[in-house]
């Protein structure tokens, strides 16, 4: 909060900016600097205003509030601070606006009394003012209304902000302005959407005439953009979602191939995701899911979907994707996020056992496990971890550790005296059970 002021980026040029007149009479004296600029050693300032010097200490007051979650306090004092959008020097203006905006939004969100209607009144003023901020700010409040549940004022904010135009503004917010547009599309795939919910009929869905018109007009923008280069989700989602419904698959597929495996397209690990998800509901073939998982391992080896990556790798039937698969699920396992799943556990398990019983593998076993063991003997099997882990992976842990030969290990000798222990109780229980009856 302190450092609000070096966060807005505020350029050297912006210090010798035009003044207005009540600093223009003070020409012979040091500047203090723009309205919420601390002074610069070694460069000549003007002085202070009075007026400036009010916004200033009312800036601060705001600050203090806010970092000290007096939210109504701060609400009086922003109600002050508005009158700084008056201010003759622009650059002073902007700043004043920007500073309105962000610290506005704060305050109204945690606000013990704040409605909806507050939030549109400070975001259509600041649309007004902080032209510099136009489609930001419309963004921002287009998700607010979206929060409330709100879609068609949405709708109704962004159609008015694809339309806006004001110089060379408007140029400089071109990537703000596509993603506007991008978003127009995305809220008719959400009314499309409500639509379709609405039905309990699919052939009444697909027969509907303004379901179809919210179709067309999401799948052509969405379409438009996700054709350029650049990170699109939530847009490519919907547009399957549509495409599936109408039985446009092969479109569907596709794009989402476009989508995850066109090299001008920054990597994108959840592109991967939604086809290796479209391939399933489509039963494609394993070798197609096992060459979309192998994607998404190289980009993320510690996702959720390598345990059906390994699962495959088990089942094609190939010695060398099985030899893969004893990689991954080791792999897997010493990424922190693992290190206590059971399902991770039980996967290996499962690819030990089925090693076993195969000659061939059973130097591999050896070989992978020699290159980790005093890794995983620090990282999962010491006698802290004994005293952590549940029973359930315990069990797990145990028999993977007799898998890979490692018969005598602390961890494995805890575990035995744990379950000495328990059958010594249920054993004692079961008597004194007999005794009563």
């Amino acid at each position: 909060m302190d450092n609000l002021q070096s966060e807005l980026c505020i350029p050297d040029a912006d210090l010798n900016d035009d003044t207005s007149e009540d600093d223009a009479s003070h020409t012979s004296l040091k500047r203090a600097g723009l309205l919420h600029v601390y002074p610069i050693k070694g460069r000549k300032m003007w002085k202070e205003s009075g007026f400036h010097k009010t916004a200033r200490l009312c800036l601060q007051a705001i600050q203090d509030a806010v970092l000290h979650h007096r939210w109504q306090e701060a609400a009086q004092y922003l109600d002050v601070y508005t009158q700084t959008l008056e201010d003759t020097t622009i650059s002073k203006q902007s700043v004043a606006c920007e500073i309105l905006w962000r610290l506005g939004t704060e305050v109204l969100q945690h606000h013990p009394k704040k409605e909806l209607e507050h939030f549109n009144v400070l975001y259509e003023r600041m649309k007004n003012t902080g032209v510099k901020n136009f489609a930001k700010i419309c963004l921002e409040h287009t998700f607010h209304l979206l929060l409330n549940g709100q879609i068609q004022n949405a709708k109704q904010q962004l159609s008015a902000a694809m339309s806006w135009r004001y110089g060379k503004h408007s140029a400089s917010q071109g990537l703000e302005l596509k993603l506007i547009h991008a978003y127009c599309g995305f809220l008719d795939y959400l009314l499309w959407s409500s639509k379709r919910q609405a039905f309990s009929d699919a052939d009444d869905c697909g027969n509907n005439h303004e379901m179809h018109c919210y179709f067309r007009h999401a799948s052509v923008t969405l379409q438009e953009i996700i054709k350029q280069p650049g990170v699109w989700d939530p847009f490519v989602y919907g547009c399957v979602d549509m495409l599936e419904f109408y039985n446009d698959e092969e479109e569907a597929l596709k794009l989402l191939q476009n989508y995850a495996y066109n090299d001008k397209f920054p990597s994108n690990p959840n592109a991967h995701v939604y086809l290796y998800e479209h391939q399933l509901r489509h039963k494609a073939s394993p070798a197609q899911l096992i060459k979309t998982l192998k994607v998404l391992h190289s980009l993320v080896p510690s996702h959720e979907l390598m345990l059906d990556y390994c699962t495959l790798l088990i089942k094609s039937g190939q010695q060398k994707n099985q030899q893969h698969a004893l990689s991954v699920a080791m792999n897997l396992l010493e990424h922190a996020c693992w290190k206590t799943d059971v399902k991770a556990w039980t996967c290996l398990l499962h690819i030990l056992k089925y090693f076993k019983r195969r000659k061939n593998f059973k130097k591999l076993i050896k070989e992978e496990w020699e290159q980790r063991k005093d890794l995983w003997l620090k990282m999962h099997f010491k006698t802290l971890h004994s005293r952590m882990d549940s029973e359930a992976l315990m069990s797990v842990k145990v028999k993977v550790l007799l898998r890979v030969g490692l018969y005598k290990s602390r961890y494995s000798m805890k575990y035995y005296d744990n379950q000495k222990k328990m059958m010594a109780r249920q054993g004692k229980k079961a008597k004194n059970m007999i005794f009563w009856k």
